[in-house]
């Protein structure tokens, strides 16, 4: 497995794995103490491949245990700390968990069950062991399971195999790097969310550094400047939402990190003012956009975008699709429509995955075999189109709503209400009456404080939007907010903004 590989080669280095809040890991020492990790799990339970369940965040020990399941072949399973103790016993469950880790004591239940003392311990008794690659995981094992949220309320879980992570590397691995050069890659990604992987995989693999960038620090914008600073970051790996929180901010600019080589994003839209910002504040930056759902293992677009595309009146594209990935664009019948209209994206790649854990029902409604292509498929549920090479996210076809008996796209209203001079980003969320939608509100971030009242500021932005808009779509209440909250993946946390309706 290349990912393993590239720990043990750079192991012989002295080069840095980890720098987490003052506390470095070597490469060397990540080596080590995966192996303890594998050579624990090996001898506790043989060959039993059950997943490992992690349960921290951003905790050094955790990646000597994602690394140590999956030298002992098993796939790893992280769980962020956002995740309420409940749901968290709830996917142990799922995967019927024999080993876990809890560095937060939630209670959970697994055979062997280890808080942060006790693993403490196993990697102390454990340490010299070496495991053989012959334990690695590999081909069609499972690399991870990702729990996503579950239209039931119950976590879905989606697993990825090891085959699908390396087309991933064939495929992206050179938009992270190619140099070889000792660099730094940031490590803001909650282990939990898919993007992670672009980091703990991709960049790990080619010798880099993870610099930690936790929730603390995301929530003292001092605190996260300082880190940025003295981080040396060369990779900048987040979703946009991310990045905008750092924007408003005069310091955030090519100063700040001057190593800084790409932005990497990917997880959410990339708006056209977000590229103009980064274009004036980091002129020597690259940036890059992505596309992909969990099913299909991380991003299956990318593309450098340029100053034509952010000049464009569409909006920012997804990308052109990677190597060996295909893309139908289809209607409701399944047929495919022409270039410049809209359908769901159905994607043909060999980094799809199995379909989900221990569910062949919602497998079977969303994943398919293509004989066109021989590739697996995946239907995502999203609404897109091309035009030329490139395809563009027009949001997701169950984000579309009935107001007063008309259709409506929730991401055409916020799309609209960034182009609105002083907006930054929008989030717009339908209001209910009972089971019927009444109204839309929205929620805006400011580029720069403005001096009105909310009610003048929301009649000047409803005035701006009756020009593009149809009456119906214009929010009915728009409220101002200091920043997004996000959620564990790093994207705008809609049920939090509910709770400000």
């Amino acid at each position: 497995m290349f990912l393993l590989e590239g720990i043990k080669k750079y192991a012989k280095t002295d080069r840095t794995a980890l720098i987490n809040r003052g506390e470095r890991l070597s490469f060397a020492e990540l080596d080590a103490l995966s192996d303890a990790f594998a050579a624990w799990l090996l001898d506790r339970f043989g060959d039993d491949r059950t997943p490992v369940v992690i349960y921290g965040h951003k905790e050094t020990l955790m990646l000597p245990c994602i690394y140590g399941a999956l030298k002992s072949g098993r796939a790893y399973v992280p769980v962020d700390t956002t995740v309420p103790p409940d749901r968290a016993r709830q996917i142990a469950e799922d995967v019927r968990a024999k080993a876990a880790v809890d560095f937060y004591d939630t209670g959970m239940v697994a055979d062997e069950l280890l808080n942060a003392d006790k693993l403490r311990e196993v990697l102390e008794k454990y340490r010299g062991r070496e495991v053989s690659s012959e334990n690695w995981a590999k081909g069609s094992d499972f690399a991870y399971i990702l729990f996503t949220s579950g239209s039931t309320g119950k976590p879905k879980g989606v697993p990825i195999a090891v085959e699908n992570v390396e087309n991933l590397e064939r495929e992206f691995g050179r938009f992270v790097d190619e140099s070889g050069e000792e660099k730094v890659i940031l490590n803001q990604i909650s282990y939990s969310f898919d993007v992670s992987v672009v980091s703990v995989w991709l960049g790990m693999s080619r010798g880099m550094t993870l610099y930690t960038i936790d929730h603390e620090m995301v929530e003292n914008l001092g605190e996260l400047f300082e880190n940025l600073e003295k981080s040396g970051v060369s990779v900048w790996v987040s979703t946009p939402s991310f990045a905008e929180m750092c924007t408003p901010s005069e310091k955030f600019d090519a100063s700040l990190m001057p190593k800084l080589e790409k932005f990497i994003f990917c997880g959410e839209v990339l708006t056209h003012k977000l590229v103009d910002r980064l274009f004036e504040s980091f002129p020597q930056s690259k940036v890059i956009n992505t596309y992909g759902p969990t099913e299909a293992t991380v991003l299956v677009t990318a593309s450098e975008i340029t100053a034509e595309m952010a000049a464009d009146e569409l909006q920012i594209p997804i990308g052109e699709p990677l190597g060996e990935v295909r893309f139908r664009i289809v209607d409701e019948e399944g047929k495919e429509v022409p270039e410049g209209e809209q359908g769901e994206l159905l994607i043909l790649s060999k980094s799809v995955g199995p379909g989900y854990f221990g569910r062949p029902d919602l497998t079977a409604k969303s994943f398919f075999f293509d004989d066109a292509t021989g590739r697996r498929g995946y239907r995502t549920g999203d609404a897109a189109f091309r035009h030329g090479n490139l395809y563009y996210y027009c949001g997701r076809l169950d984000n579309q709503i009935k107001l007063n008996g008309f259709r409506v796209e929730i991401e055409d209203v916020e799309n609209n209400l960034v182009k609105v001079e002083n907006i930054s980003r929008a989030a717009v969320l339908p209001v209910y009456d009972g089971e019927k939608v009444q109204s839309l509100a929205a929620f805006v971030l400011l580029e720069k404080p403005d001096g009105l009242t909310n009610l003048k500021r929301s009649i000047k932005i409803k005035e701006a939007l009756r020009e593009v808009l149809p009456s119906y779509m214009v929010p009915r209440k728009i409220t101002a907010v200091e920043s997004f909250p996000l959620n564990t993946n790093g994207k705008v946390d809609r049920k939090k903004l509910k709770e400000l309706l």
